[in-house]
């Protein structure tokens, strides 16, 4: 047997660095294999984990914002109307003990606090979804309405021949619904912003911030939907 290992030995002098060379090779995997995980991780744990976006009545459509700087931050301003009755909007919309929307609220006045880490188009439509994922349904005149909103229908109210619904930006009919773009459509500002009899305060207050610069497309900007019986 000593003579076989001799002769394999002195027939394969290799083997020995070869088999070193490819150990080396599988901790060099293992190690590339550990990196990624932990960067995945890392990712996961920025932006939420599938289970942390998980609103209590469905996924929410973005991943939760984690610590990431923001790079908008923005407040529009929504108004809901039934029959010129308001329709209170609740708070914490869009956030859960382990997730923060990007689009959320923190009161029920209506702001809508537009806080994001990435260059998104937010529109009302995304709103809606947020909302329906938070609370699936809300209460007016004592009873529970579908959170829903589109050209026909707000929260249940649907258009017909002897009801109208409609959406005011500015108090101007727009026909966008839900694809309206929010970002563009901020309400408060750093004077609105202090005082008590504005929708802003004191959740809202300061500036619109925007990419570091200026907000370019200026404040105060409303948000109306309006669902009205028609007249005979």
């Amino acid at each position: 047997m000593e003579g076989l290992r001799q002769h394999r030995a002195a027939k394969h002098p290799r083997s020995r660095v070869a088999k070193s060379g490819r150990r080396r090779v599988r901790w060099i995997t293992i190690a590339g294999v550990a990196l990624v995980l932990i960067i995945g991780f890392g990712f996961l744990a920025n932006y939420g984990l599938n289970s942390q976006q998980a609103g209590k009545f469905g996924k929410f459509p973005f991943p939760c914002t984690g610590s990431t700087p923001l790079v908008i931050h923005i407040h529009p301003y929504l108004q809901i109307f039934i029959n010129n009755q308001s329709v209170t909007i609740p708070a914490d919309i869009g956030l859960t003990s382990t997730c923060t929307e990007p689009m959320h609220t923190h009161d029920s006045s209506g702001i809508i606090h537009v806080e994001s880490p990435t260059n998104t188009t937010y529109t009302l439509g995304d709103f809606f979804q947020i909302w329906k994922d938070t609370y699936g349904t809300v209460q007016f005149n004592g009873t529970q309405h579908p959170v829903v909103f589109n050209s026909t229908d707000i929260l249940g109210y649907k258009a017909d021949s002897s009801h109208q619904l409609l959406l005011l930006v500015d108090g101007v009919p727009s026909s966008q619904y839900g694809s309206l773009v929010l970002n563009t459509l901020d309400y408060c500002d750093a004077n609105n912003s202090v005082s008590p009899n504005s929708p802003c305060y004191a959740t809202a207050q300061g500036a619109p911030y925007w990419f570091g610069e200026n907000y370019p497309y200026g404040t105060g900007h409303t948000i109306e939907i309006l669902y009205e019986t028609i007249s005979g």
